[in-house]
């Protein structure tokens, strides 16, 4: 019975609001915007078990004196210390975020200041994580190497002057090592790799004859990068989560999923 119940109940409210957006009559509508009431007041009190659950769950980890339990300590004492603050500040000045009100002192110059700074340390693992999935192990890697590269000089300031030296350098590179290992081949395959180096070699004194072509490309290639395949993969990303959803959403409706009830 104590699983039945919810299941049954989490049925007919799925049912019912999906019915009530391809039903635009009323009495529909009316008992649209009191099920959207519904959710704002179950959205309350589902906050106040998720702070519940917060306080309960570093507050054992004081009592076990676990060894970041001094993080947990300095986490609940700043905790009730800005409920109280908003409460006395709501009083005192009619809002916690009046102009006047000490509240959005705190919020403005300890919150917002904690909150970049959080951020700036999320840039770094953001920057880690970007190394090791730039390296160029296989074919998709090395696309997405190249076009993250295009993408990052083409958005900097200057991106396009950088990559004019930066394209000189990779074909002079690149040009020397095809002509240094044509050394070791005959035939077509060094008549190839004589090639592949004339062509590196001339692409990369060229870069000094069309250089102001050179810095307008890549600004003009990384808009196109971000307009048109990067916005086809979002796009593509986006419905797959959308279908996704539909599926769990569906899963939970027909009591297939139960995990909320535990």
């Amino acid at each position: 019975m104590q699983t039945q119940i919810p299941v049954i109940v989490t049925f007919i409210s799925g049912i019912l609001i999906m019915a009530l957006f391809f039903i635009p009559r009323e009495p529909f509508t009316q008992i649209e915007q009191l099920t959207s009431r519904w959710y704002i007041i179950i959205s309350g009190f589902a906050l106040l078990l998720g702070i519940d659950s917060l306080i309960l769950y570093h507050w054992r980890k004081i009592k076990r004196r676990d060894k970041d339990a001094v993080y947990s300590l300095i986490l609940i004492i700043s905790f009730f210390i800005a409920l109280f603050w908003g409460i006395w500040a709501w009083y005192a000045y009619g809002g916690p975020f009046i102009s006047n009100s000490s509240y959005l002192w705190l919020f403005q110059n300890i919150y917002l200041p904690l909150d970049a700074t959080m951020f700036s340390i999320l840039g770094f693992f953001i920057a880690s994580a970007s190394y090791r999935a730039f390296r160029a192990r296989n074919l998709e890697s090395s696309l997405l190497l190249i076009s993250a590269a295009i993408v990052m000089m083409g958005r900097v300031p200057f991106g396009g002057s950088i990559f004019i030296p930066f394209f000189f350098v990779f074909m002079i590179v690149a040009g020397s090592y095809f002509l240094y290992i044509a050394t070791k081949y005959t035939g077509f395959n060094a008549i190839f790799r004589y090639f592949l180096a004339i062509l590196f070699l001339s692409l990369g004194i060229g870069v000094f004859f069309y250089s102001e072509l050179l810095s307008q490309f890549i600004p003009s290639l990384s808009n196109w990068i971000m307009q048109y395949p990067n916005t086809a993969g979002q796009r593509a990303i986006i419905l797959g989560l959308t279908l996704g959803s539909i599926a769990f959403s569906l899963r939970i409706i027909f009591g297939i999923e139960r995990g909320y009830i535990r």
